[in-house]
């Protein structure tokens, strides 16, 4: 492996429907971008032709096969400078005559792969067949490479299937909207999985349809390397691709895929029928959520009216343990703490949830999430992906289950399972419908968004000082709601919504003392709560080809 490599995107004002302007753009960025070193360079999504077409009949006059003229030109390109492109064009099948959002790669030596959008966006469908394949990984002079297109990224299965494969780095043509670039996607799509991303996006705007921009080049932990906000030009930055290696090494180590049998599960039925099937549905459409912060050990009474409370981690024993033998001295506090949150929950009248150190069998330590009911019912959650905890804790079996409520379905999880993105998937497909996440996690987000010269609305070009929160990615993610209680100051917790780029944002930040409330909606009647209880993003994933390598043994 080539310890370091640059590499490069193109962001493109594509002029729609003309090949020869869009492809003599294309040699002109590459060229320069060929010229300051990049060995590999992305091109955006149908970077050929334009992305928008609501036509098929006009986009087929503009398709073209593997061998057509747009990728002789492309070889030539790289030929001339010595460089490999990935480039985003319409594909005609020569056999089945359908149409596809695909993207090749080319060299020196001529076509070298194609990969087609396995995961539609709202245009797409009015022309593109869905590809049938996963992403290839490519061997390249600049590592081994693997393609995502464009809303593949939406899907956090995708990134984790091509780390999986041993790709050194993703390539991703893209034609991004709804959302500032770099987006707060394609950042946690790096971070969860220790995997440098190269994003080329169009810049302007098709048909009213407004462009994101952002090209970036992402480093392994996320951070951006290169970036471009709007208007045509190229990016350029080195990969250090050992490092990531590293990284990503102890990322996949930590997996637990025999809990990861939900990824499997398809979502097809419309919700209220899957649940009227087993059992009585949710009898309410919605649940007042409140978060606390504050030091170990203070517990003012949750807000009047709440229906669910969540406390930080290890917040009723002494905080979070720094050592086997500290852990060991706060597993003694197990039952008096379940005595106060008992006491808690019957005066405030709503289910409180916290984690604490439970003593196991022999010498065993958890950490362990409880849930206590009005009434003194206590549920626990073993915590399985254990992070720092892993030096003294013994992890839970899986795969965790919701827990039926009137309102709807409880899942429960520690702050380091939201780290991988599979704990609160597997609940989401599960109908989960509010995660409740004990957490004393300090991680490098959220990061502060500086702000956007695309005209993408005011909302959305603000700058933004909770820009990538992983909490609030997850939730937008899997169409939960999220309630994290966080006992770190730099990463705030909060209740964040089942959609993550809908503005104005749903969502609290718990970052004062005291609790922090939001009504969270479950079902119908409005937007989020149709969202939480119809989960598309779920419905659309493609399962079919990707959960088979989620779920082998790490090896």
């Amino acid at each position: 492996m080539n310890g370091s490599v640059r590499v490069a995107a193109l962001q493109l004002v594509a002029a729609r429907g003309d090949t020869r302007a869009n492809l003599d753009a294309i040699e002109e960025l590459g060229a320069a971008a060929a010229g300051e070193g990049a060995v590999v360079v992305v091109a955006p999504e149908m970077a050929v032709t334009g992305y928008c077409w609501p036509d098929e009949d006009e986009v087929r006059a503009l398709a073209e096969p593997l061998d057509g003229p747009s990728v002789r030109r492309l070889v030539a390109l790289a030929r001339g400078t010595g460089a490999w492109f990935v480039v985003g064009l319409p594909e005609v099948d020569r056999d089945l005559g359908t149409l596809h959002n695909s993207c090749v790669l080319v060299g020196p030596d001529g076509l070298e792969g194609v990969y087609r959008k396995i995961h539609p966006f709202l245009a797409d469908p009015f022309w593109a067949v869905d590809g049938n394949e996963v992403p290839p990984v490519w061997t390249t002079p600049a590592g081994r490479v693997s393609p995502m297109i464009c809303a593949d990224l939406d899907y956090p299965e995708m990134a984790r299937h091509v780390a999986l494969a041993g790709a050194d780095w993703a390539a991703v043509p893209t034609a991004w909207v709804d959302e500032p670039g770099p987006s707060a996607s394609w950042r946690l799509r790096a971070w969860e999985n220790a995997l440098p991303v190269v994003a080329a996006d169009m810049a302007g705007a098709e048909l009213g349809v407004q462009f994101s921009g952002g090209s970036a080049v992402l480093g392994h932990a996320g951070e951006v390397l290169a970036s471009r906000d709007a208007g045509a030009g190229a990016v350029v930055a080195t990969l250090d691709l050992e490092a990531a290696a590293r990284a990503r090494a102890a990322v996949l180590a930590g997996r637990r895929p025999q809990e990861y049998r939900p990824l499997a599960l398809s979502k097809r039925w419309p919700r209220r029928s899957v649940d009227a099937l087993f059992g009585e549905p949710p009898s309410e459409d919605r649940v007042s959520v409140a978060v606390l912060a504050g030091a170990p050990g203070e517990l003012p009474l949750p807000p009047a009216g709440g229906g669910l409370a969540v406390l930080p981690a290890f917040h009723l024993c002494g905080g979070a343990p720094a050592d086997a033998a500290a852990a060991t001295a706060a597993s003694r506090a197990w039952s008096a703490a379940l005595d106060r949150l008992r006491a808690v929950a019957a005066e405030a009248r709503c289910e409180v949830v916290t984690s604490l150190v439970e003593p196991g069998e022999g010498d065993a330590l958890h950490h362990t999430v409880v849930a206590v009911s009005a009434d003194g019912d206590v549920v626990r959650h073993r915590a399985t992906h254990l992070g720092r905890h892993a030096a003294w804790a013994t992890p839970g079996a899986g795969p965790a289950r919701p827990l039926r409520r009137p309102w709807g379905r409880l899942g429960l999880l520690v702050g380091e399972e939201l780290e991988p993105f599979e704990p609160s998937r597997a609940l989401a497909i599960q109908e989960a419908d509010v995660l409740a996440v004990p957490a004393a996690v300090e991680w490098p987000w959220p990061v502060s968004f500086p702000g956007s010269d695309v005209p993408l609305g005011p909302e959305l070009q603000a700058p933004d000082p909770c820009f990538a929160h992983p909490a609030r990615l997850r939730a937008g993610d899997s169409h939960v709601w999220l309630a994290m209680a966080n006992a770190a100051g730099s990463t705030p917790g909060g209740v964040f919504a089942p959609d993550h780029v809908r503005v104005p944002r749903v969502e609290v930040l718990a970052d004062r003392p005291g609790w922090t409330t939001l009504d969270c909606v479950t079902r119908g009647p409005d937007e989020l709560g149709r969202v939480c209880e119809e989960k598309p993003q779920l419905v659309r994933r493609r399962a079919d080809l990707l959960a088979g390598r989620l779920l082998l043994p790490a090896r």
